[in-house]
């Protein structure tokens, strides 16, 4: 009887040391959004995190602005202008406390790029963050911002130059699907920001991860190296690559 006692003991508490809680889901989230952010890099992140805040008690989604008015993002109509729009939670100056910021990428990163207020808001807000990411060209914010400084970080494959070119202390990959340094997550363009945003929440609670792409029916890309889309860097003809590649 003793024996098996203290085998049992011993079963449980080598079970109890094999077994590692989740870590926790940051709580406070928020979006940076400047006008002419591509739709997809602050939709396709955010419903991935909307269904994770429904399974995480407290957990919170905001949208920051420099104002309070609706900010477009740059699919337009020639008649009626943006198409969709995005209605912040919070202005730059009100400076809400965060765990964790992204910044969206899209025509308006290069405004943004010379904004010294969001610039400087980014600046600020950094130190005081768990983590913060980018999808798209909004890596060139983080670079701006002095973020990216001696830093790995990717960015959108088609603006490739002009991206390098914004941020020339930056150790840029060019080929990833998505880029850890330290907490810093960046990604590549758009539909990677999806593929960046899974592997962030996977690595810290994979079976929330797993329940949000499964109840959106998405199958991400889970290795951060795939990424047959550098491969337009050395094509003269990035648009005839594509439509081979979608072939």
């Amino acid at each position: 009887m003793r024996i098996f006692s203290l085998v049992t003991l011993v079963c449980s508490v080598t079970a109890a040391l094999g077994t590692r809680p989740a870590k926790t889901v940051p709580l406070k989230w928020g979006v940076l959004a400047f006008p002419r952010f591509v739709g997809l890099d602050i939709y396709g992140p955010l419903e991935i995190l909307n269904i994770v805040s429904f399974n995480t008690p407290n957990m919170t989604l905001s949208i920051i602005a420099e104002t309070m008015d609706n900010v477009p993002a740059h699919i337009t109509n020639p008649t009626s202008g943006a198409l969709t729009w995005v209605k912040p939670t919070y202005t730059i100056d009100q400076d809400p406390p965060l765990d964790v910021l992204l910044i969206p990428g899209g025509p308006g990163s290069r405004i943004a790029y010379n904004n010294t207020k969001i610039i400087d808001y980014v600046k600020r807000t950094y130190p005081k963050l768990k983590y913060i990411l980018s999808t798209c060209t909004g890596a060139q914010i983080l670079a701006k911002a002095g973020v990216l400084d001696q830093k790995r970080a990717t960015t959108a494959k088609f603006a490739w130059a002009e991206m390098v070119a914004s941020g020339p202390k930056v150790k840029w990959v060019p080929c990833a699907r998505w880029v850890v340094d330290g907490n810093i997550w960046t990604s590549s363009g758009v539909t990677a920001g999806m593929d960046m945003t899974y592997a962030f929440i996977s690595k810290l609670n994979s079976t929330i991860a797993d329940k949000a792409v499964n109840i959106i029916e998405y199958e991400p890309h889970t290795d951060p190296s795939w990424d047959p889309f550098c491969e337009v860097l050395s094509s003269p003809f990035p648009f005839g690559f594509l439509i081979k590649l979608k072939n």
